[in-house]
């Protein structure tokens, strides 16, 4: 099977070359062109005059399907917007009290009442009907559907009585339908269920029957086609109901069956569409349809197809005439264009074969080996010709391909040289870290080295063809375009620096030098530009520039920033006239924190609480630290003092709340001072002051708060700078004095311990109290030698007391945070000090405040003290910031409880507690107890039900002069009691003033 198939494709392939090689070959190219353009120009014209008949067809078609459905659907909406209308006006029948109220004297009323009912309705029928010419019948139904109306005096129909009896289906809701009024036509009646209002079930029914003409009128809006007919059917019995000239189609109005099978197959899914069906006589007929809502009645609009189809008809025809015409045409355009090709192709041949004749005699002889040229066409002679030609063609090719192979040769060694010097060249550009490219008149970069194309982060591809301004791109880009314009009008080469953002979004800084490259003709056709990437050095600068202006802790700006930006805000001020408020804010009890949680802790601490100052205020205005736990916040554009308050006690009140570090949570506050540029001063110096001043005013006043300044605080502040200009002259000028507050043993009242005060006798202000020069002498740094100096005092003091009254006499020295922090050996110094004065260490206890216990260099101090024998007492016990796990790790002696919990001692059941339970916590760790401000007979009386060790107060006495204190403890020294404690009478009265120490 398979070799007789390739046999069978094998002669195929025989006769196909025959016809085409051979017997075509004999006629003339001129006929043959003319047979192929006619066929070419035909078939075309064949095949669009078919299709366009096609798809005429389809278009008129489809035009009259879109105008029928339009029609139908304009039809339908507006028979629906009558039935609205008279539906309407019988709601407002039906629901009236007057149709309402006789429908129920004719159900229950009497005989008399039911004639009234029958009169009334009777009436209201003509009142609303009786002037409507549409209205061909019209009753009004008890709910036995018993005629009401006195002038209708025949029975209803059975047509009448069909639509009556499927009103009540429709739950009150009109019902619309069709009946035979027995002569041949089609009625149309509207059948409505009264519904009674008070019970809600149906108490009688409204019947309407309208003129089929009403509905007819709509149609003479409707423009229609040639041979279009438009009419309504009741697809409920098939019948035509309405059509535009009133009538029915037929005798007995029946609809095409054909019409209403198709419409009764496409209804359940859609109201409305486009169907064909044939007649009863054979005809095809193309219908739109749509349905009524409510109803069972559809539009119809029908066309017969023959009509449609008219104008296709002569669309076909004029393409058959226009194809006779194009087949006239095409011979008389073929044998034009067949004979411009052959006449030249005659041409060529003949040219050809004078050319072959100059070829030479070798080339003719093998020519003639080829056979006569009879019974070829134009292009077989052709081919003779070229034959000749080539055999002499290639005798010269020879000659010259033997010249062409030295010149070769020459090309290759050259070559070869530029070869390795442009590699060279490339190597380089392309290994360089600058970044190489170049750029044509035209802006657009015609070369870019790897260098470049990596800075901007796009490939070779990307990179070429595009300005600067479209890579890299941004603000500065046209100023490199602007100088690249520059150097090719100049022809000059010139440099300049230029920062451009890279792909990720980072600043890129380069030095850019161009260089102008000019062509033969002397003009300049593109231009060279090397970049170096200066980033490093900008990154650099920018970390130094930072570093210099921002803390490094918190990233807010620091004291230099600070003070340049307060010099702007304040010249913005002054130009808008706006007032600027500087706020200074200190954290306190920071120290504290920071020695009891280390600073690591701390300066977690620092960057939360700059978070939550710089949370509390705008975007616009400045938060910065200045050091340690102060921070400023410059509040510009103010037009009011009210938004000052509020963010002030916003910062407050943020920074009150708990901090949490890790595992530990940490309460401080925060004292701020706040002053108005220009209000309070001019001068930045100044104003920084007076925000200074103010901020320790709100210290003064118990923290957590802020105050404005005011003159007051400046008057005050040069108060204090007067006192501590006095204060470095008081030690110098003996200003000083050591008075001394009994400690008495509440088990016998004994006195053989005492504690050292400072008092400062001033010269023109009397005595000034502690409370206002200590914390001075603390700022300044003179806590220390005048700490020592009081020290020293109460060693010559005790020493005189032991040698003269009591061996064991003991006075406490107050040691102030100040003095230990600062002065690194004062612990030493001390010890040695009580050494080279002979006496033990136990003749003297130094008071210190709980807090300085959280110093984790303090313990080794303490054991300076401890090895010295010097007794440590923690003074103001209760009221700092410590861990009671301190007081077992340090060497103490004593508990001073502080008067806080002292003074309401005798009612207050709370610090009753408090103390009990500090005596029994310091006697279950092996301290004795010393309770301050005792002031009444019932503290002590309580002191020592719970076992309290010492008593110190007003009680016993206030702080006096040594020979005051030699008179009270001693009154018989004179009389030889030395050697012996005293007991001190006691005040029945407790004194107003509180005595002070160094910190008091």
């Amino acid at each position: 099977m398979s070799s007789l198939i390739g046999a069978l494709l094998n002669r195929l392939r025989g006769t196909f070359a025959y016809l085409s090689l051979d017997l075509l070959r004999r006629i003339e190219i001129r006929y043959r062109l003319i047979t192929a353009f006619i066929l070419l120009s035909l078939i075309p014209i064949l095949i669009s005059g078919y299709i366009s008949y096609v798809e005429s067809t389809e278009a008129i078609r489809d035009k009259a399907e879109i105008f029928s459905k339009e029609v139908v659907k304009q039809v339908s909406k507006n028979i629906s917007l009558l039935m609205e209308q008279i539906e309407t006006e019988s709601s407002v029948v039906v629901l009236s009290d007057q149709v309402q109220g006789a429908l129920t004297r004719v159900a229950h009323g009497s005989a008399k009442e039911q004639s009234e009912a029958h009169q009334d309705m009777t009436r209201l029928l003509l009142e609303h009907y009786g002037s409507v010419d549409f209205i061909n019948q019209k009753y009004l139904l008890d709910k036995n559907n018993r005629i009401m109306d006195t002038q209708a005096f025949a029975q209803l129909t059975r047509g009448v009585m069909r639509l009556v009896e499927l009103a009540p289906a429709q739950n009150g809701r009109p019902y619309w339908g069709s009946y035979d009024n027995g002569v041949g036509q089609q009625n149309l009646g509207m059948v409505r269920a009264i519904i009674g209002k008070s019970n809600n079930r149906r108490i009688g029914t409204l019947v309407l029957v309208i003129r089929p003409e009403h509905f007819s009128t709509i149609f003479n809006d409707v423009a229609l086609g040639s041979g279009t007919q438009i009419c309504v059917i009741d697809a409920s019995n098939n019948k035509l109901i309405v059509r535009a000239d009133g009538t029915s189609t037929n005798p007995d109005g029946a609809v095409e069956p054909g019409l209403i099978a198709k419409i009764a197959s496409n209804a359940p899914h859609e109201p409305g569409g486009f169907v064909d069906f044939e007649g009863k006589r054979g005809e095809r007929y193309l219908a739109a349809y749509s349905s009524i809502p409510g109803t069972t009645w559809f539009v119809v609009s029908t066309v017969p197809e023959k009509k449609l189809m008219a104008e296709a008809q002569s669309v076909r025809n004029q393409i058959v005439l226009v194809g006779i015409s194009g087949f006239l045409l095409s011979i008389f355009l073929a044998y034009f264009i067949s004979h411009s090709i052959s006449a030249p192709l005659k041409e060529l041949v003949r040219k050809m074969h004078d050319t072959g004749n100059d070829a030479g005699a070798e080339a003719e002889v093998l020519a003639e080996t080829h056979g006569d040229a009879g019974g070829k066409d134009e292009l077989g002679r052709l081919a003779q010709r070229f034959e000749r030609m080539s055999a002499a063609i290639r005798q010269k090719i020879q000659k010259i391909n033997e010249i062409n192979a030295s010149l070769e040769q020459t090309v290759v060694n050259r070559t070869a040289e530029l070869v390795t010097r442009e590699q060279e060249s490339r190597t380089l550009i392309e290994n360089s870290p600058d970044t190489i490219t170049r750029y044509g008149r035209d802006l657009r970069r015609i070369y870019a080295n790897p260098a470049f194309c990596a800075s901007v982060g796009r490939s070779l591809g990307e990179s070429l063809g595009k300005r600067p301004s479209e890579i890299p791109g941004g603000a500065n880009a046209l100023i490199y375009e602007k100088k690249i314009s520059e150097a090719i009008s100049s022809g000059k080469s010139g440099q300049f620096e230029l920062r451009w953002a890279s792909k990720d979004g980072q600043e890129q800084c380069a030095h850019i030098r161009l260089t102008p490259e000019i062509d033969r003709s002397g003009k300049v056709n593109s231009v060279l530009a090397i970049g170096r990437d200066l980033s490093d050095r900008m990154a650099f600068e920018a970390t130094i520039w930072r570093q210099a202006n921002f803390d490094a802790l918190t990233q807010l700006p620091n004291r230099q920033l600070f003070h340049d930006r307060l010099d702007h805000e304040a010249r913005m001020s002054h130009g808008s006239g706006r007032s600027m408020a500087l706020m200074l804010i200190d954290l306190d009890r920071f120290k504290e924190v920071n020695d009891s949680l280390g600073h690591d802790t701390g300066d977690i601490l620092l960057i939360e609480a700059a978070r939550r100052i710089t949370s509390c205020v705008r975007e616009s205005d400045t938060v910065a630290r200045l050091g340690g736990d102060e921070f400023t916040v410059i509040l510009s554009n103010l037009d009011d003092t009210e938004s000052i308050e509020r963010i002030a006690k916003t910062i407050i009140t943020t920074l009150a709340e708990p901090f949490k570090l890790g595992p530990d949570e940490a309460f401080i506050s925060a004292s701020a001072g706040v002053t108005l540029y220009p209000n309070d001063a001019s001068e930045l110096d100044v104003l920084f002051k007076n925000a200074d001043q103010a901020m320790y005013a709100a210290k003064n006043a118990g923290r957590n708060r802020f105050s404005y300044f005011t003159p007051d605080l400046q008057v005050a502040a040069e108060n204090r700078r007067r006192l501590m200009n006095d204060l470095r002259a008081a030690l110098h000028g003996d200003q000083f004095e050591v008075y001394y507050q009994p400690i008495a043993h509440l088990a016998t009242g004994a006195i053989y311990k005492a504690e050292a005060l400072i008092r400062w006798q001033h010269p023109e202000r009397g005595t000034i109290s502690p409370v206002e020069f200590i914390p001075l002498a603390e700022d300044t740094g003179l806590i220390v030698p005048i700490s020592d100096w009081v020290f020293k005092q109460a060693v010559h003091q005790v020493r005189e007391w032991r040698n003269r009254f009591h061996p064991s006499f003991q006075i406490s020295v107050n040691m102030s945070p100040v003095q230990i922090r600062q002065d690194s050996m004062v612990c030493t110094q001390w010890s040695d000090y009580l050494i080279r004065e002979g006496l033990p260490g136990e003749s003297v206890a130094v008071e210190i405040t709980e807090g300085l216990l959280l110093d984790a260099g303090l313990n080794e101090k303490l054991l300076t003290f401890r090895d010295a024998g010097i007794r440590i007492s923690i003074d103001d016990f209760g009221t700092g910031y410590s861990s009671l796990a301190y007081l077992k790790r340090f060497d103490i002696d004593y508990l001073k409880i502080d008067r806080s919990f002292v003074q309401n001692l005798s009612f207050d059941p709370d610090n009753q507690a408090l103390c009990e339970a500090m005596v029994v916590l310091a006697h279950k760790l092996g301290l004795q107890v010393i309770a301050e401000g005792v002031e009444t007979i019932e503290q002590r009386d309580f002191l020592i039900s719970v076992g309290c060790d010492f008593a110190q107060g007003f009680l016993y006495s206030e702080p006096v002069a040594p020979d005051q204190f030699e008179a009270l403890v001693w009154p018989n020294a004179e009389e030889g009691a030395a050697g012996r404690s005293c007991v001190v009478p006691q005040r029945e009265e407790p004194c107003t003033e509180h005595a002070g120490g160094l910190s008091a």
